[in-house]
């Protein structure tokens, strides 16, 4: 039977309750548990990210652009993950400070823990959109984070990443976008185009962690980064320490990075202070985006840079 109207609701503690209809819904992690969902943490990656391409993927880029007046900071990506298959994501931002934007949209074939879409801690509320998609918020220390679910399974993620006060998307912005976005209910997938190239004049090269570790103590979780040119210009460089939060979704604990620095190297070392109570170990991946680089020789620039993930208990 297909799903009729959605009616908003939420539990006592600000997570949604399951609607009996038979499309996805957001429900809380105790809802998810019941109805014997697979653990979020058992959909690890799968291969390699890639750059994602074809004409629906440019599409959506374009409307995720007009709508939010922000430039693309970087390739949009697409990686694979267990029991999930394709996932996308699209890093966003200001070109005059750092400030990003991070969007992973994904097919979901069930229901969705809340738990994966928020923090602990956060404040949360779930509404109905006129489309009949479900509306979720969260918002908390970690930043703004806004998500929709679409009858027909779209999931789609905004993350804000908290990096400074003055420097923060506000919910009311995010909300606005999420939900033009899912008017329009664009689907996208990767579909590989021959025959691309890509000219690059000068040239730099990225050295980052093989993973995220353990630093100076049991809790203090670190990974660092550097872009060197062989040429000086003005280039933008940022990286993100991310937290496997299951279901392909990644949540940012430390972002970091240069915009229009005239240089030729460029450092940055990435920090997160995790709880000791903590039972169980979390995954942890270190993210470059926005590498680039010009001067008057031309452009260089690489895109969806990930670090190998490490498993970091601590205690």
């Amino acid at each position: 039977m297909m799903a009729g109207t959605i009616a908003s609701a939420s539990a006592a503690d600000g997570s949604p309750t399951a609607p009996a209809e038979s499309a996805p819904h957001i429900v809380s992690a105790a809802q998810y548990t019941e109805e014997g969902g697979a653990d979020p943490q058992s959909m690890a990656p799968v291969g390699e990210v890639s750059p994602a391409q074809g004409a629906s993927v440019q599409e959506l880029t374009d409307l995720l652009t007009k709508t939010t007046g922000l430039g693309l900071m970087q390739a949009p990506a697409v990686a694979d993950y267990e029991k999930v298959g394709q996932s996308l994501t699209f890093s966003l931002g200001d070109e005059n400070v750092v400030r990003p934007l991070n969007i992973t949209r994904l097919t979901v074939h069930g229901d969705v823990p809340s738990s994966v879409l928020s923090s602990d801690g956060d404040t949360t509320r779930t509404t109905t959109l006129p489309s009949g998609s479900q509306l979720f918020t969260a918002t908390g220390n970690d930043g703004v984070r806004v998500s929709t679910l679409s009858q027909d399974g779209q999931l789609t993620l905004w993350e804000a990443p908290a990096v400074s006060a003055q420097h923060t998307y506000g919910t009311e912005d995010l909300v606005r976008w999420a939900t033009t976005v899912d008017e329009r209910n664009i689907p996208a997938s990767h579909s590989p185009v021959r025959g691309l190239t890509r000219a690059a004049k000068p040239h730099c090269q990225l050295i980052h962690s093989k993973a995220p570790y353990l630093h100076g103590g049991w809790t203090s979780i670190q990974a660092d980064a550097q872009m060197l040119c062989n040429q000086s210009g003005k280039a933008n460089f940022e990286a993100s320490l991310r937290q496997y939060q299951g279901l392909s979704i990644w949540r940012t604990k430390d972002v970091r990075g240069y915009t229009n620095a005239q240089g030729q190297t460029f450092s940055l070392l990435l920090h997160y202070e995790c709880s000791r109570l903590t039972s169980s170990g979390w995954i942890y991946r270190e993210d470059i985006g926005n590498a680039t680089l010009r001067n008057g020789n031309g452009y260089w620039g690489d895109h969806n840079v990930w670090s190998n993930t490490a498993t970091i208990h601590c205690a």
